[in-house]
């Protein structure tokens, strides 16, 4: 009995302002043809079931063109495997009020296609002989009042969590943390995780698949971890595979420490940072951090090259540090006393800002960014 795991594929994923030929966010259709990798090699693997385990979109009210797409694939999807999928919504994709419907629904319209996005829920498969319980990210504020177990007239129990557990990365924006006692058990043939972006292994029967492209708030911590979905054997309680999706090439850039260091010198190397990048810059993101930057010395910068980089990449973020009071050292991976950038500082405001009703937090926090990128582009 084999199982697909897919999970966080953050459909109408939009950032950086660059469209395709068609007109589409460039973003928007990487991240959809990571998802079309994906689909595909669930064909390939010819699984038994499909699991998505939550946030199948990158906010609440996709565009129609990416719920028509979506619906599109799915539909062909159909046709080509008869394995029953079961969807749970996820932060991104499930609205905050019981009253709002959900747009997962729509693909219950779909034949053997099962969702569950307010509450915690048994979906049962009486032809695996197969229970999926789901937890979707809605259902996290009655955790405790929960009784988690598999069923026992079950030959197959699997339990399918969109949360953050106790010992991975917690992220501001995360309100409950799920306790490993509650979810990570023997007891479960396989016990699937969505929302953390990297795949990672809880127990030699749960895993975090990880996200299908580079979309969460910081993708530089999640560059040199692959992306992709899960083969797992049930009867085995094994893990058979973790297939590699393709995706868009993240570069982040070994740091400059500028201090010492005179302005000609500066933009040798950095002309020299971007040359290092095998296959060269053009169309992909890229970082490049400058640490003990002082104002004065910024205007000698080589903008010229900066520009001209960010006219080719698909993504340039150069990121100015200055240093600190004291005069320490900065480094990317501080915390206390480092001067953020501007981009940093307004993601940290777009976090915490009670956004009106109606308004999506993540396009809001993007569209913030574009602005201070084009700004950037314009010195």
């Amino acid at each position: 009995m084999k199982i697909a795991h897919i999970a966080d594929p953050h459909l109408g994923y939009r950032v950086y302002n660059r469209i395709t030929s068609q007109g589409l966010n460039r973003r928007e259709a990487d991240v959809f043809q990571a998802f079309r990798q994906a689909l595909a090699k669930v064909v390939e693997i010819a699984p038994d079931v499909i699991l998505i385990a939550g946030d199948m979109f990158h906010i609440v009210r996709p565009s129609n063109l990416t719920i028509q797409q979506t619906f599109r694939e799915f539909t062909a999807l159909r046709n080509k495997t008869d394995a029953p999928i079961v969807i749970i919504g996820g932060n991104h994709d499930s609205p905050r009020s019981a009253d709002t419907g959900c747009i997962l629904d729509l693909f219950c319209n779909v034949p053997d296609i099962y969702v569950a996005h307010s509450e915690y829920v048994q979906v049962k498969l009486d032809n695996l002989d197969m229970s999926i319980f789901c937890l979707c990210h809605r259902a996290l504020p009655q955790i405790n009042s929960i009784k988690i177990e598999p069923d026992p007239s079950s030959k197959y129990n699997v339990l399918m969590v969109h949360g953050t557990v106790e010992g991975v990365i917690r992220h501001a924006y995360d309100l409950h943390e799920i306790s490993r006692a509650q979810v990570v058990s023997d007891a479960w043939d396989y016990v699937a995780f969505g929302h953390y972006h990297i795949f990672e292994e809880l127990a030699p029967n749960a895993y975090y698949s990880g996200s299908l492209e580079y979309t969460s708030t910081n993708i530089w911590s999640e560059i040199k971890q692959p992306k992709g979905i899960i083969e797992y054997n049930l009867d085995e309680h094994k893990l058979m595979q973790f297939h590699e999706i393709d995706t868009r090439e993240v570069i982040d850039l070994r740091p400059i420490d500028a201090k010492g260091i005179s302005a000609a010198d500066l933009n040798t190397i950095i002309k020299r940072r971007i040359e290092s990048i095998e296959g060269g810059h053009k169309n992909k993101i890229i970082r490049l951090m400058i640490e003990n930057l002082h104002r004065s010395a910024q205007a000698e910068l080589d903008f010229s090259l900066v520009r001209q980089v960010r006219s080719e990449a698909l993504h340039f973020e150069l990121q100015l540090r200055p240093p600190t009071r004291d005069g320490r050292t900065l480094t990317s991976g501080s915390d206390t006393g480092v001067a953020k950038t501007l981009e940093e500082e307004w993601d940290e405001f777009a976090k915490a800002y009670d956004t009106p009703a109606g308004i999506d937090k993540q396009r809001f926090t993007n569209l913030g960014r574009d602005y201070l990128m084009k700004m950037a582009q314009s010195d």
